[in-house]
């Protein structure tokens, strides 16, 4: 098993991309934590899963809530070894009508919660001189899309903030690495997904000929989690179908 015996914290664990982590993550011998803001979500995960997850909920954007998460993972298993920062939000509206609030809210939970729980399981990272962070980015950190501008920024400064890490943490033993998935099937794309003729039009711009599935996305988190790429670390992954290969 390609994480047998390794101890992960995965935000947003309860649903799409997060929950296809979490299964794939404890079928391959981890033991996961897993955090979200909706309870029975988390609870159903830990029915379907087993023992080897670890729910907490809370609010992300809550600094209370990432310190009890830390210390809920370290208290039942004593160590953080994968960090995968997957919760995240996306919204869109013409810049010129986005709100203030609108505009934090996106930036607050895409970027500045990643940031924060990162900066709390760091420390414990260092002291061990061995740590993995991968970061749930987005092709639209790579190319923008209209109507998009916070989220686009925030998945680009996500990016950014990946590289950052592999670059002042390496020497530590730490690596970092993001995945930038293209259009996902999700409940968080499910609306946007049943508009049948704006689908069939950006089905033009993904050559492998389909969107993605939360599969796709977390197969290639393990690959990054696991010793398999013990040499790479400041990468950032699209996940996309070849969409930004265009």
């Amino acid at each position: 098993m390609r994480l047998e015996n390794k101890i992960a914290i995965i935000t947003g664990g309860g649903t799409g991309i997060g929950l296809s982590c979490t299964r794939l993550f404890c079928r391959e011998g981890a033991k996961v934590a897993i955090f979200g803001r909706r309870k029975n979500r988390l609870d159903n995960a830990v029915r379907e899963i087993g023992e080897d997850v670890l729910a907490v909920s809370g609010d992300i954007t809550r600094h209370e809530d990432i310190k009890r998460l830390v210390e809920s993972t370290l208290n039942a298993h004593g160590r953080v070894d994968i960090l995968v920062n997957c919760a995240g939000i996306f919204t869109g509206a013409p810049l010129h009508e986005m709100k203030n609030d609108e505009w934090d809210a996106v930036l607050d939970l895409n970027m500045t919660s990643v940031f924060k729980l990162t900066r709390e399981v760091l420390p414990h990272m260092i002291q061990r001189k061995s740590g993995n962070i991968v970061n749930i980015s987005s092709i639209l950190g790579l190319v923008a899309a209209p109507n998009t501008a916070a989220y686009n920024v925030s998945k680009g400064a996500l990016n950014q903030f990946t590289r950052s890490i592999a670059v002042e943490y390496g020497s530590s033993g730490i690596r970092s690495n993001a995945i930038c998935p293209g259009l996902i099937a999700t409940e968080m794309t499910e609306e946007l997904m049943r508009d049948e003729d704006l689908m069939q039009e950006w089905s033009k711009n993904y050559p492998i000929g389909r969107f993605g599935q939360p599969e796709d996305v977390a197969r290639a988190c393990l690959f990054l989690a696991g010793d398999e790429s013990a040499f790479i670390t400041g990468a950032i992954l699209p996940v996309d179908g070849g969409y930004t290969a265009l």
